[in-house]
Order: C-alpha cells, then sequence, then structure tokens
C-alpha cells in the first residue's frame, strides 16, 4: 500500500468515530506513525487529503448500471455501506466534495448509457442537459438524506430508496419532456 494509499484509509477509518473537525494532520500521522512532513510531501492539507479521496472514489458495480435506477441503487448501496464517512464529511466543510462526487458519477455513467436512450427522442445534446438536470436534484437529495444530524444509514437507507422509485418514474420522465419542448421552442 502507497503512502497516499494509507493516509486515504486511515482518514476514512478515523471519520467512522469522530467528525472531520476533530481530525487533523498530527493525529492523522500519530495514527499511521508517520511524521507530519511525509503528509505534506502528499497533500496540502486535510480537505485536499479529502478531494483526491473523492477524485479517486471507486463505486463498485457502478460501470456495470445498465439504467438509471441501476445507477442509483448502485450509488445509495456504496452510501450505506459507506455511511459514517459520507455523513462526516456531509456535516463538514467537504460537504461540496461529495455533492460533487455524486454529481460526476451519475453524470458520467447517464451520458455513457446515451446509445441505451436514444429511443426518447432527444440528441445527445439534449440528453446532456437531462443527465445535468438529473444529476444535480440526485446529488442535492443524498446530501439532504445524509446532512440531518440526527441521521443513521437505516433513516438514510429508507428516505432515499423512496427517493429513487419517484426520480426515476416522475423526475426523469419529465426532465426528458422538459428537454423536448425547450427543443421545440427553439426551432
Amino acid at each position: 500500500m502507497t503512502t497516499e494509499q494509507k493516509f486515504k484509509t486511515a482518514l476514512k477509518e478515523m471519520l467512522q468515530t469522530k467528525p472531520l473537525s476533530d481530525i487533523n494532520v498530527t493525529t492523522l500521522c500519530d495514527k499511521l506513525h508517520l511524521h507530519r512532513q511525509t503528509f505534506y510531501y502528499h497533500y496540502q492539507d486535510i480537505y485536499d487529503l479529502l478531494a483526491s479521496i473523492f477524485l479517486n472514489e471507486d463505486v463498485p458495480g457502478l460501470s456495470d448500471c445498465n439504467t438509471i435506477r441501476e445507477i442509483l441503487e448502485c450509488l445509495l448501496a456504496y452510501s450505506v455501506r459507506n455511511f459514517d464517512f459520507l455523513h462526516s464529511t456531509y456535516m463538514s466543510a467537504g460537504s461540496d466534495l461529495v455533492s460533487d462526487f455524486f454529481y460526476n458519477k451519475i453524470i458520467t455513467r447517464m451520458i455513457s448509457l446515451y446509445s441505451a436512450h436514444q429511443n426518447i427522442g432527444i440528441p445527445k445534446a439534449s440528453f446532456r442537459n437531462v443527465a445535468r438536470r438529473f444529476a444535480i436534484n440526485v446529488s442535492q437529495e443524498f446530501e439532504f438524506a445524509f446532512k440531518n444530524q440526527d441521521t443513521n444509514s437505516l433513516k438514510a437507507e429508507r428516505a432515499l430508496k423512496k427517493y429513487i422509485s419517484s426520480a426515476t418514474a416522475i423526475l426523469y420522465p419529465a426532465l426528458v419532456s422538459l428537454s423536448k419542448e425547450e427543443r421545440k421552442r427553439s426551432l
């Protein structure tokens, strides 16, 4: 395991039991028995390390998802497995990193599925707008489910399961209809 990976793993482990505001470079380095200078060789600060985690984080099974519902269910499963880490991050100054993480995972996977959605009658540029709007809404809903101080993984999972059903049955089709209407008006 590389030094960078050790820092990432240690931070994720520490976030299981304490808020990000209680973790600093010294406590992280003490946990790993490394010098502070080693940390600064790789990262500028704790938030730089956190950003690196989210930039490189893999969501198991996401690349195998072939429908929008599967994408959301995969992200939900990831969220439940990583609840403490995500909740602690959402409750910190790094909350935008988590929202951006979900947004990027959703939009990237949706756009890669465009060929499967060509039968909805909108060109790729319009589908990108649908994906962008959908990803923004979903990432905000994930944030809402995790940001409540009194939440736990079961409450968040329950709320997001309901939301996923609504998002796939109502929100996505509504965004496609909106895109079609916008296209008509622009012609």
